[in-house]
């Protein structure tokens, strides 16, 4: 049976294992070649151990016994509020990320209403995420009933890469 539980910082290894390989799957051939190293499990690790202890609140992890850690989700304020007629989306989704080998299981759903759950009870009614537009998670976004609020482009490791915002909550739909 798949447990969803919040996140401890005894769980800063499996969550840094879980984003840093499924971070060089879900990126290769969008990012250039030089942002792999930039994602390292010992760089990861290292987020994850300090993030856990000062922020742990809004981290789920997604584990099963006889599979181990499967995903996770992080989320909590906005890092840069959007406000549009759609709503006003001060909650965000910082990192989804479920183990490629789990993946089609129903995980990224679980993770995500359990991170929008979550936001609103903090009273964040609108909640977004960003996501590589070329990325194949754009779909999964738009299943869970999310709908683009806003474009960007940002630079990373020279290149300018386009980035899609989702959004639920304001008048947008909820996930399911």
């Amino acid at each position: 049976m798949i447990q969803l539980r919040a996140a401890r910082p005894n769980d800063a290894s499996a969550i840094a294992r879980i984003d840093a390989d499924t971070w060089q799957t879900a990126y290769l051939g969008i990012l250039p070649p030089v942002m792999r190293d930039t994602h390292s499990y010992d760089i990861r690790l290292q987020f994850w151990k300090q993030h856990l202890v000062r922020e742990p609140q809004g981290i789920f992890l997604a584990e099963q016994d006889t599979i181990g850690p499967m995903g996770f989700v992080s989320c909590g304020p906005a890092r840069n509020t959007i406000r549009s007629d759609a709503g006003n989306f001060r909650g965000e989704i910082y990192y989804l990320y479920v183990r490629p080998v789990c993946q089609g299981m129903g995980l990224g759903k679980q993770l995500i209403e359990a991170a929008i759950s979550n936001l609103q009870k903090a009273g964040y009614s609108a909640v977004m995420v960003w996501v590589l537009s070329e990325n194949s998670a754009t779909g999964f976004y738009a299943a869970m009933g999310g709908r683009v609020i806003a474009d960007r482009t940002v630079l990373l490791g020279g290149v300018d890469i386009a980035e899609t915002a989702y959004g639920w909550g304001g008048s947008s739909k909820q996930p399911g």
